[in-house]
């Protein structure tokens, strides 16, 4: 896949924007879960990466019989070379009590880079474990990237979950997609959108507002020696709250 763009003024730069936006929109339409912490990870690993990061998320109630959900993750990832990376994330929660949710190992492997084309990929595997007897968790998850022009990112992943042990509610294949358009800019700073939707699982996945679907904008980039992001989604279906703040800081050692 390569994209050629000759812009020579604004309404042909608009034009283009407007052009990466719709095909975003079409591949992956339009996820959430209350605290969302996750991301619209890319398939690239950086050989030198030693790196922690700090997400805090607050998903307000919706009404009266609801309350504020708020979720933190902790990161520490470490690259062994340019195409493996490991990362361990603890994360807590705080619905009236704050507490411990869950821990996690991830394993990506970048196995395709952006060599002769604008498209890389790589796959992740995940192992989760949960506090108290709720289901552990397994998860593959396909990320991709492609680099555009005009400072263009365009990201997109299709993952897969399946509980083990514990109280599971299925066994089942659970489904899910993220995918974010962004684009530098000349200061520097990252803009652009991220879509989540999970559909549930194969063979139930029931109707659009059975399901999680969140959209909104980002904005990132670097301050005293961190890299941050703040994202704003929205909820797009009843199985998603009205809104979800994130924030989040890196710092490379």
């Amino acid at each position: 896949m390569k994209l050629n763009f000759m812009t020579s003024g604004t309404r042909l730069k608009t034009h283009v924007t407007a052009r990466y936006f719709a095909l975003f929109c079409l591949l992956f339409g339009t996820q959430a879960i209350a605290g969302n912490t996750s991301g619209v990870h890319g398939p690239n690993v950086d050989p030198d990466d030693r790196s922690m990061q700090i997400r805090a998320a607050l998903a307000p109630a919706d009404n009266a019989s609801q309350q504020d959900q708020w979720a933190y993750r902790y990161h520490y990832q470490h690259s062994f070379n340019d195409r493996f990376r490991a990362r361990i994330v603890a994360q807590y929660r705080d619905r009236g009590d704050f507490e411990y949710d869950f821990l996690r190992a991830e394993f990506l492997y970048n196995f395709k880079k952006a060599i002769d084309s604008n498209w890389s990929s790589g796959i992740r595997f995940d192992v989760r474990t949960r506090r108290g007897s709720r289901a552990e968790e397994i998860a593959l998850h396909w990320t991709n990237q492609w680099n555009l022009n005009n400072g263009y990112r365009l990201r997109a992943i299709v993952l897969g979950n399946l509980q083990v042990g514990g109280s599971r509610s299925s066994n089942d294949l659970g489904v899910a997609t993220r995918a974010g358009l962004s684009k530098r800019l000349d200061n520097g700073i990252r803009v652009g959108a991220e879509l989540y939707n999970s559909y549930g699982r194969l063979g139930d996945f029931g109707s659009f507002n059975e399901q999680s679907h969140q959209f909104g904008p980002t904005v990132g980039g670097s301050i005293g020696g961190f890299k941050y992001q703040l994202r704003w989604l929205k909820g797009l279906s009843n199985g998603s709250r009205d809104d979800n703040f994130e924030i989040r800081f890196d710092k490379a050692f």
